[in-house]
C-alpha cells in the first residue's frame, strides 16, 4: 500500500503558526515547507507549533530542511522555536538519530492544540527537479555538518547530487 503524499495547513496567530503535516513529509514537500516557515518569519512568526499527529514518516531531505530552519548547527542563527507535538516514535528516532532532536522542542500527549484544525491547507505544487535536487543537497549537507555519523550515510547523496547540478541532469 503507498503512503499518501504530504499535506500542509497552516493557521497564523502571531507570533505563533501552527503547522499541520499530514502524510509522508518528503523530498517533494519540503521546500514547500521550507516557503511556508520563511513567509511566517516575514509576517512576524517566532514560534512554529507543527502538527506531527497525522505525519506518517519524515525522510532525511524534510529532517535536514526542518534542521536548517531551526538553526542548524549555528545557534545564533535559532530565531524561533520549533515545537513538535504528536511525532510518532519512528519520527522521533530519525530526527533522533540525524541529530536534529536536540534543535526543536517534543510535546507528547493529547489536547495541545485544541481549536488550532481550522488552518488553510498549502496547495503543494510540483516542485522543478532542479529546486528539488538544490533543497535535497541543502538538508543533506546541513544534516552532515550536524553530526558527524551523517557523512557515511549521506556522502553518496550529496556527491550524486552535485554531479547531477553541475551537469544539468536534474535539471
Amino acid at each position: 500500500m503507498a503512503l499518501p503524499g504530504c499535506k500542509l495547513t497552516v493557521l497564523v496567530e502571531p507570533p505563533t503558526a501552527f503547522v499541520k503535516i499530514s502524510g509522508r513529509a518528503a523530498a517533494e514537500s519540503a521546500c514547500e515547507f521550507k516557503q511556508v516557515v520563511l513567509r511566517s518569519r516575514d509576517e512576524g512568526v517566532t514560534r512554529h507549533c507543527l502538527d506531527l499527529t497525522g505525519c506518517l514518516l519524515m525522510d532525511s531531505t524534510f529532517s535536514g530542511v526542518l534542521a536548517g530552519l531551526a538553526g542548524g548547527t549555528d545557534a545564533e542563527e535559532r530565531r524561533d522555536r520549533f515545537t513538535l507535538v504528536g511525532a510518532n516514535a519512528r519520527v522521533l528516532d530519525l530526527l533522533d538519530n540525524l541529530g536534529v532532536l536536540p534543535l526543536v522542542d517534543v510535546v507528547t500527549g493529547d489536547g495541545h492544540l485544541v481549536g488550532k484544525d481550522d488552518g488553510i491547507e498549502v496547495k503543494l505544487g510540483a516542485p522543478s527537479k532542479g529546486d528539488t535536487a538544490r533543497c535535497c543537497l541543502e538538508a543533506h549537507r546541513l544534516l552532515m555538518q550536524l553530526k558527524p555519523e551523517n557523512e557515511a550515510k549521506f556522502r553518496p547523496v550529496t556527491e550524486m547530487l552535485e554531479q547531477q547540478m553541475s551537469t544539468g541532469a536534474a535539471l
